[in-house]
């Protein structure tokens, strides 16, 4: 298998990196967006919980739960006031007073804004509140519920304020329940809110990797080239690295000893070329006078120009006796 590019491993090398960093920063973000979306939760129910106080008299609520029955005036009127509330806010699904009852930990509900008698709670049921402690909180100032709970009434998060009489007095308190679903719906708001701005930003960082390391390993390129010229024995011209050896960093630096070297070698190698030919030829000629050598002191050679010194000895003696 091939070994990957510089280039490459730049990339994946910034990927995992950002990956590792956006993967931590996700987790941070996401449970301190959750946290945020859930106080705002938890405080908008208080302040619901704390304006349908407002609007209910005390005295009036106890004669309720004291005398009263369901659906006479009284308890209609006050039933008016929390659907006022309620109808005021969309995430609000129902709401509801109650009072203490002898013991400590239980509740006893008054009333109830639901119109249907058969869906709500009813004046006079009891309600244990002995695991939801913010209820109970209720009666000191406002509070919520940290998460949503389950009751035998559904699944719920819920916002408490106090009732006080004409003396401050707490007598009772206003509950405001808005569905798990609401909150989930809130939560999983929050959660792809954060997936889609992270996978933005992870595409802008993807983006902005990439380009970074064409940026860096461009000018590698470049010398690899250059670098490939003088192993294919080609003519290397520096005006192939003049770009990137007028930068000041390192890759500028290695640049600019890359091409003075390849000047080096090539005129080096040219010299070598022109001694090697020098010398070829030096060879040659040496071997031309040995093989001379080898026919001149040859004795077959000897006699053949010892023959031809007496033809020419003779042919000049006959030469005069012919004239």
């Amino acid at each position: 298998m091939s070994r990957l590019s510089i280039r490459l491993q730049l990339l994946l090398v910034f990927m995992v990196l950002f990956t590792i960093a956006f993967a931590g920063v996700f987790l941070w973000f996401h449970r301190f967006a959750t946290e945020l979306a859930m106080d705002y939760l938890r405080q908008s129910l208080m302040t619901a919980a704390e304006t349908a106080a407002s609007l209910i008299d005390a005295d009036e609520l106890i004669q309720v739960y004291e005398t009263g029955v369901e659906e006479d005036a009284q308890y209609n009127h006050i039933a008016e006031q929390l659907r006022t509330v309620r109808d005021g806010n969309a995430l609000i699904a129902s709401v509801y007073t109650m009072v203490r009852a002898s013991d400590p930990n239980e509740l006893i509900f008054v009333v109830e804004g639901h119109e249907v008698a058969s869906e709500r709670a009813h004046l006079g049921d009891s309600y244990d509140a002995s695991t939801y402690p913010e209820m109970l909180q209720g009666f000191d100032g406002p509070a919520a519920d940290t998460n949503y709970e389950e009751d035998e009434y559904g699944n719920w998060l819920s916002g408490y304020a106090p009732i006080r009489d004409a003396t401050g007095t707490s007598v009772a308190i206003v509950g405001v329940d808005m569905t798990a679903e609401d909150v989930i719906d809130v939560q999983n708001g929050v959660r792809n809110a954060s997936i889609l701005a992270f996978a933005m930003a992870y595409g802008a960082v993807f983006l902005g990797a990439y380009f970074l390391s064409g940026t860096i390993t461009r000018s590698l390129s470049l010398i690899t080239r250059a670098a490939q010229v003088l192993e294919d024995d080609e003519p290397f011209d520096p005006a192939q690295l003049e770009q990137v050896a007028s930068g000041s960093d390192e890759i500028g630096q290695l640049a600019r000893v890359f091409s003075r070297m390849a000047i080096q070698i090539q005129a080096r190698e040219n010299q070598l070329k022109q001694q090697v030919t020098a010398l070829h030829i030096e060879i040659d000629e040496i071997k031309r006078q040995a093989q001379v050598a080898q026919i001149t002191e040859n004795t077959d050679f000897e006699d053949l120009r010892s023959r031809a010194r007496e033809l020419r000895r003779r042919r000049e003696e006959e030469a005069p006796n012919k004239d």
